[in-house]
């Protein structure tokens, strides 16, 4: 096979990048057409993104996730069968995401219970005043204090669970991107190593919020050892 056989085969390969592009476009429209023509020249570097995506979103419409968890897999899929898959391997990727969903859905159910009649903290606020002005006894006062001392603690452990979650959601949205670029710039993983290493400490911390006791997960020292290049191909 010569030089003209490989030309010919190359551009049967765009053409038909081309099209798979144009028709996984939501609308068929001006802006498709231009991404499709793009990918006809670049198809070995658009296709593997566009696939990448495509995988993370069918993930996604089986599990119901999150924008967080959307960005998690496709941060995976973008380094999968690489040398930065030790980055973020599948089995992490498993992980984080239990402990993410566990920790929503603690939140979820935490924030529908502060919503109920009987922790509403201003109504607490009034009830006390109300027994200290009908001068009710001491013991009476003490419960209804700790009643809305107990509501002013759920208030505060659902704000931090709130701020823990959106923190977290940024900066997986900012490891996914940086394990993009790290992939097709060449670029050192270095500071996608430090993002890991960084979410796992924010998983870790809603895993303590949510059942008191933090897992153990080997995925922040081998982001390091990735960085100095001293991970193994067969670890992950």
């Amino acid at each position: 096979m010569n030089l003209a056989d490989l030309g010919v085969l190359y551009g049967l390969a765009g053409t038909l990048g081309g099209v798979v592009v144009y028709r996984s476009q939501p609308q068929r429209d001006a802006r498709a057409l231009g991404a499709a023509l793009l990918s006809a020249p670049l198809w070995p570097l658009w296709l593997p993104v566009l696939f990448a995506s495509q995988r993370a979103e069918r993930d996604l419409q089986r599990t119901g996730a999150s924008e967080t968890e959307a960005a998690l897999l496709e941060g995976h899929a973008a380094v999968r069968n690489t040398p930065l898959e030790p980055l973020l391997p599948r089995a992490a990727v498993d992980r984080m995401l239990r402990e993410l969903r566990r920790a929503t859905e603690r939140h979820a159910e935490l924030s529908n219970l502060l919503s109920k009649k009987g922790f509403d903290r201003a109504a607490a606020e009034e009830r006390i005043a109300r027994l200290e002005q009908r001068g009710a006894s001491p013991r009476t006062l003490a419960s209804a204090r700790l009643h809305l001392e107990n509501i002013a603690r759920l208030q505060s452990l659902a704000a931090r669970d709130q701020r823990a979650l959106e923190e977290l959601s940024e900066l997986v949205a900012a490891l996914r991107t940086q394990l993009v670029f790290a992939r097709y710039s060449g670029s050192s993983p270095g500071e996608a190593s430090d993002i890991v290493t960084e979410v796992w400490a924010r998983v870790e911390m809603l895993g303590t919020s949510s059942d008191g006791a933090p897992f153990e997960w080997e995925a922040a020292p081998l982001a390091e050892e990735y960085a100095l290049g001293q991970a193994r191909p067969d670890r992950g």
